[in-house]
């Protein structure tokens, strides 16, 4: 019974230890303090007890902190470093999880001045796949380990490794946020897809020297590499060559239409030959008009699996890419087109027109890589400071609030780049122009727009509304937008009245959307229609600045013009005009 109530009693300190130990690391994120806290725990639970905690720095492992009682010959010794490959240290590393040394050698472990220790055991700490610190303990007077030793030396890693894997994450997130900041502001002007791809490859490999990446183009049922960052001569050949579209990854990619991850590579089943060594590897696919076009493709030969963090990073790298490149495909075609049409005056004033808009755009978009998108990072990045500093003052509700602004600047930057892609597809999807029924279009924009004004007394003034010719599918987007535009600008008044009209020209349609909302000052009318341009404050009226530039460029592909009116608390108009007849299309679209 007392050797019961004893170990019961061992247990229960055990337990307190890893509760107060995991407190602790839930205030800090530094893990030298930390570790000065998981040695003194131990020390209090097993007195004859030593730690050193060392971190890797370059071809050594460093002691940063050690145990007063160490011995000082022991001290200078482990101050001035020990080789990676010191035994015990390097079989630790090796096997990734804590190792316990009963009946310690110094003389085989390769530590001299380390005769007092019977026993010993180490635990190490691994960022981005290589080992950055190792916990180690030494028992004097005790050769073997006890159950309950081995325990709590678990317990006290388990909670220090937490610590340090949430400190890692922290900074994965905010590197990759700065990391798409930085590649966006660096691809935000170039127009050569092949240049893109080198600098998103360039960015990658700074990071993780580690991964091979490629971009690929599709032509003729084959995906033909025009970069290929890999070490080996015969693999590099046969990607330059060409590999067929049915593939398992490109095709996998390609029918999920997203990035796909590939973790335990296995080149048979693959049917990639050459990739043998490769543990891990994912697919990025591009589109042009529902066809895929390019593939962005990384692997790595040192990890087997995908850290969240290393998902993370690719995602957002081929994000920036993806965009990029629409921006270029962009510019290729209005290039061509250009040429092409030389010959007829209309055209070339057309060309010229959606020229300088996608310039007025690129021009924004390298603005808004700059400025508008860096909004966001510089809430995550002051947030983080704001938070950790709760954390260390155990403010645990104000560490919860500031990490719901940073998801929120996460959010609101998703939001914007999905609106630039919007803007991107607006000019590159081909044109049906067919007759078309307004009346059915305005139902639907009004059907997209329901929840938006759920709650609400809103009269709706729709006159007899014309067939008129364009694309459905874009002038869906107009009227959807403008509607929702409408609604959201009304919202402070007790019944909204939202009139959508038309009248007939010589030439063309006039549609026009009006609403009894807040109004603009007419002097900012000329900014209204430019990318990222808002005439409101987001807490008053939430939006990215990108929908009025999309209606913009789509009505300026039927060969009309928009324009607004408006009287500051009393309203706006909204109108645009769409030609009788189908104008010149510069891809024939």
């Amino acid at each position: 019974m007392r050797e019961a109530l004893a170990a019961a009693q061992r247990q229960n300190e055990v337990l307190s230890t890893f509760v107060a130990l995991s407190e602790a690391a839930a205030t800090t994120d530094d893990l030298i303090t930390l570790a000065r806290h998981v040695g003194d725990v131990l020390r209090r639970n097993i007195p004859h007890l030593l730690a050193v905690y060392f971190t890797r720095q370059g071809e050594r492992w460093v002691a940063d902190l050690a145990s007063d009682a160490v011995p000082p010959e022991f001290m200078a010794l482990v101050r001035a470093g020990l080789p990676l490959d010191t035994p015990f240290l390097a079989q630790t590393v090796a096997a990734r999880t804590p190792q316990f040394f009963d009946h310690w050698n110094p003389a085989e472990q390769g530590t001299p001045y380390a005769e007092q220790f019977q026993a010993a055991g180490a635990a190490p700490f691994f960022e981005g796949g290589r080992a950055v610190a190792l916990l180690t303990v030494g028992l004097v007077g005790q050769a073997v380990w006890t159950a309950q030793q081995r325990q709590l030396f678990l317990a006290v890693y388990q909670a220090l490794y937490s610590a340090q894997q949430r400190s890692v994450l922290a900074q994965e997130r905010q590197r990759s946020l700065e990391a798409f900041m930085n590649l966006t502001e660096l691809i935000g002007t170039e127009t050569e897809p092949l240049q893109l791809a080198q600098r998103a490859r360039d960015f990658l490999q700074a990071s993780m020297p580690e991964w091979s990446v490629g971009y690929y183009e599709w032509a003729d049922g084959w995906w033909r590499a025009l970069l290929a960052d890999v070490p080996d001569p015969e693999l590099r050949a046969s990607l330059f060559a060409g590999l067929p579209d049915t593939t398992p990854g490109y095709r996998a990619a390609v029918d999920a239409g997203r990035p796909v991850f590939f973790d335990h590579w296995n080149a048979a089943e693959q049917e990639f030959t050459h990739t043998e060594s490769y543990g891990k590897a994912a697919f990025a696919p591009y589109f042009r008009d529902g066809a895929p076009v390019a593939m962005f493709v990384v692997g790595s030969q040192h990890r087997r699996e995908w850290l969240p963090e290393d998902r993370a990073v690719f995602e957002t790298v081929g994000r920036s890419l993806g965009l990029a490149l629409e921006r270029a495909w962009q510019a290729q075609a209005l290039e061509d087109r250009s040429r092409r049409l030389q010959a007829s005056e209309a055209q070339l004033q057309r060309s010229n027109r959606e020229l300088k808009a996608a310039n007025e755009d690129l021009e924004a978009f390298a603005y808004s890589a700059s400025h508008d998108l860096r909004t966001p990072v510089r809430h995550v990045k002051g947030f983080v400071a704001m938070g950790r500093r709760a954390l260390l003052d155990g403010q645990l509700e104000k560490a919860e609030r500031a990490l719901n602004v940073m998801e929120g600047a996460a959010d609101q930057m998703n939001a914007m780049i999905d609106a630039m892609l919007a803007l991107s597809h607006s000019s590159q999807r081909p044109l049906d122009h067919r007759a078309v029924h307004l009346d059915a279009l305005v139902d639907h924009a009004r059907a997209n727009v329901a929840d938006e004004g759920t709650g609400r007394d809103i009269a709706w003034q729709v006159e007899g509304l014309p067939q008129v010719m364009g694309d459905a599918a874009t002038l869906q987007q107009v009227l959807t937008n403008l509607l929702s535009n409408a609604v959201k600008f009304t919202r402070t008044r007790e019944q909204a009245v939202i009139e959508i009209g038309t009248q007939a020209g010589e030439e063309a349609w006039t549609v026009w959307v009006r609403d009894n909302g807040v109004g603009f000052d007419p002097a900012y009318a000329g900014k209204l229609f430019g990318p990222f341009q808002r005439l409101h404050r987001h807490s008053e009226f939430e939006g990215t600045g990108i929908g009025l530039a999309t209606v913009r460029r789509i009505i300026l592909r039927h060969g009309g013009r928009i324009w607004a009116n408006s009287v500051p608390g009393e309203g706006t108009t909204f109108s645009f005009t769409l030609p009788h007849i189908r104008p010149l299309e510069l891809d024939g679209g």
